[in-house]
């Protein structure tokens, strides 16, 4: 029952941190949005001309020249990242009380999402 409670613990803490950052970073991200765009009009900001980047090594790069869409990006990408830390503490955690059925189904769903995170 001890290690129940820590392993909720854990899980709690990682999801508060992980949403908290996430958080900050699009907030930061949106208050540079709106300090370099603000007073433009909307059209010509969301010109279907003006790709955004959709891989990680693009985004990466984009929040580290401080571009203000990079940054809300990352921060999309950094939540998204938390879930991925969550199953997979999940399954480590199953297979650590060696419940195997929901190790496996907790391995396939951490899987399907690293999948659909690095191969769209």
């Amino acid at each position: 029952m001890i290690a129940i409670k820590k392993m909720e613990n854990a899980i709690s803490w990682i999801l508060l941190l992980g949403i908290f950052c996430s958080a900050s970073m699009v907030l930061v991200g949106g208050i540079l949005y709106l300090m370099q765009y603000g007073g433009e009009n909307a059209r010509t900001i969301l010109s279907p001309s003006a790709a955004l980047p959709t891989h990680l090594q693009d985004i990466w790069v984009s929040a580290l020249s401080g571009s203000p869409s990079g940054i809300i990006e990352l921060g999309i990408v950094l939540l998204v990242f938390t879930q991925i830390m969550r199953v997979g503490l999940l399954a480590w955690f199953y297979a650590w009380i060696k419940d195997f059925w929901f190790t496996g189904i907790s391995l396939f769903i951490l899987l399907a999402l690293i999948y659909s995170f690095l191969y769209r």
